[in-house]
């Protein structure tokens, strides 16, 4: 079993980062993508933490991961994300890749939530002040 841990501090409300987690539309939307990919809720504390457990058909790659939300100021959230990975095959260059590029993928993902918070906070207050 492989563990990654990275840390992030994203200017979003942690409320908003734990209802993007749990969101299932993409799933629902797009099932080709999700063949042979199981994804439970493992452990789920309201904007605090939340755990998912993700296996591959025929148990090739299991991820464990949990996401530790720290309201860290204003509308400021400390995110520490840890993955745990066990998979059938130890030290698989394929494998590793892959999980590393589940990874990148989950922390773009974030960076891009905080990015279109910013976006609409942004255009909300240039939408207050012309209407003024």
């Amino acid at each position: 079993m492989s563990v990654l841990s990275k840390t992030l501090i994203l200017r979003v409300p942690s409320n908003i980062i734990y209802r993007a987690l749990k969101d299932t539309r993409l799933e629902k939307f797009f099932p080709e993508f999700f063949i042979g990919i199981e994804r439970k809720v493992v452990m789920d504390k309201t904007n605090k933490e939340i755990c998912f457990n993700t296996i591959t058909q025929g148990k090739q790659i299991e991820i464990i991961e949990t996401f530790k939300f720290k309201i860290f100021s204003n509308n400021r959230t400390f995110i520490e994300y840890i993955t745990e990975t066990k998979s059938i095959e130890e030290n698989n260059i394929i494998l590793d890749s892959i999980i590393q590029t589940h990874v990148a993928n989950i922390l773009y993902s974030l960076l891009m939530l905080e990015t279109g918070y910013i976006n609409g906070v942004l255009k909300r207050k240039k939408k207050l002040v012309n209407s003024l």
